[in-house]
């Protein structure tokens, strides 16, 4: 009896020797033995490990909890704060994302939910504000978002809504929004998209010029010299050189003026008035990496034109660019001219039940085809303006008061 009860304890001590709670720096990922495309072995002490692996802050609160079987994440991988809360907690099957996954801001709110199979997104994904209100809603099939999705501001009321026609988008500065109360608009970049201007503002005609400069994966902005308050401004395919609108009011008159400002040695210099273009009181330019000027103007039609640059530093009288770009009774502006002069992007305004064959009011592609402008589809996004594509691939608008931005390959469009 008593050989039979030790060896009973001794079979039920191996699964404790082979599968027991270890330290987590003593897992090791051996990426010489794949496990599958993303992740080697983990093993202990040289061999595929199966148990729990654990972490611990300085505080002795619990940081990390991993399961695994066979070398493999297996089972509830849980994360916490150095509070005490939960950070993260989802399940596991040979490496990938099963079921139920939540991840909790760090004052214990929940912050994301959403449910996996084999590493994918499938149905609804939730987020929430650190104050406990609704961020987004967004629907996926195969990790593909799909259908009608919503989102929040910190409030709680509903701040943009969309499907495949209004396409989900992101803030382009991430977390790095303007300060509550300011929104942002008038994006513009270098060609190397390296260097950008925009404005900031709770006035609409009176911004604050600022310009933005990228390091990794982040941007450094800083307020430009060139102009207490401004319109809108665009800077050059070199970055040597930035035009800008003035728009005020004098009693019941309009005065609207260009000026122009280049960087020398390092520095930006006294800006130079333009007084040769239209009565241009939007404005809303884009250089071309030849210094021609595209821009909106309402006199003497309404519409886009184009100026291009003189000897002496300034630019022509502005030429109109096209009847089919610049429609009939419509706000068409905010012209982004692909470096090829054979595509276009603009954001055109009208009255739909005077002309419902034009579709929704938005941004639209037009591409050159035989000499003329073809009105090609509508881009896939609520109505926004200041359409930039960057040398990364990046789609940037301005839509609800931010600078936003989609992977271009999400529009469909031949660029």
């Amino acid at each position: 009896m008593k050989k039979l009860l030790l060896l009973l304890l001794i079979l039920c001590g191996l699964p404790l020797i082979a599968s027991g709670q270890v330290s987590l720096k003593d897992v090791v990922e051996d990426k010489k033995d794949m496990a599958d495309s993303y992740y080697g072995i983990f093993k202990y002490k040289g061999k595929p490990f199966t148990g729990e692996a654990t972490e611990y802050y300085e505080n002795g609160q619990m940081k990390s909890s991993r399961n695994y079987k066979d070398g493999m994440y297996q089972g509830y991988w849980t994360e916490w704060y150095s509070n005490g809360n939960m950070k993260f907690r989802g399940d596991r099957y040979k490496n990938k994302g099963e079921g139920l996954t939540k991840w909790w801001h760090e004052n214990g709110q929940l912050k994301k939910m959403g449910t996996y199979n084999l590493d994918k997104q499938h149905g609804a994904v939730l987020r929430w504000y650190d104050n406990g209100n609704l961020q987004q809603i967004r629907y996926y099939i195969n990790d593909i978002a799909n259908g009608n999705w919503t989102t929040f501001d910190k409030n709680g009321d509903v701040l943009d809504e969309g499907n495949d026609m209004n396409r989900y988008y992101r803030p382009f500065f991430g977390n790095d929004t303007a300060p509550e109360g300011f929104e942002e608009t008038s994006p513009s970049f270098t060609a190397d998209g390296n260097t950008m201007v925009f404005a900031r503002y709770t006035d609409w005609v009176k911004k604050v010029p600022y310009i933005a400069y990228k390091n990794g994966k982040t941007w450094k902005k800083e307020k430009l010299p060139i102009a207490d308050t401004l319109y809108n401004l665009a800077i050059s395919a070199e970055g040597n050189r930035i035009v800008f609108k003035k728009f005020e009011y004098s009693g019941e008159d309009e005065i609207s003026r260009t000026f122009v400002v280049d960087r020398i040695n390092g520095s930006w210099g006294s800006p130079k008035e333009v007084d040769n273009l239209f009565n241009i009181n939007a404005g809303y330019f884009q250089f071309t990496k030849e210094g021609v000027l595209y821009m909106f103007a309402r006199k003497p039609r309404n519409g886009i034109y184009y100026s291009e640059p003189t000897t002496d530093g300034y630019y022509s009288k502005p030429k109109w660019l096209s009847d089919e770009v610049g429609l009939e009774k419509s706000d068409s502006f905010d012209v982004h001219i692909h470096p090829e002069k054979n595509k276009l992007i603009i954001t055109q305004a009208y009255s739909t039940e005077k002309y419902p064959n034009r579709g929704a009011i938005g941004m639209y592609y037009y591409k050159k085809k035989n000499g003329e402008w073809v009105r090609e589809k509508r881009i896939p996004l609520g109505y926004a303006w200041g359409a930039c594509i960057t040398p990364d691939g990046k789609f940037v608008f301005v839509r609800n008061g931010n600078l936003q931005f989609v992977n271009l390959t999400e529009l469909e469009i031949d660029w």
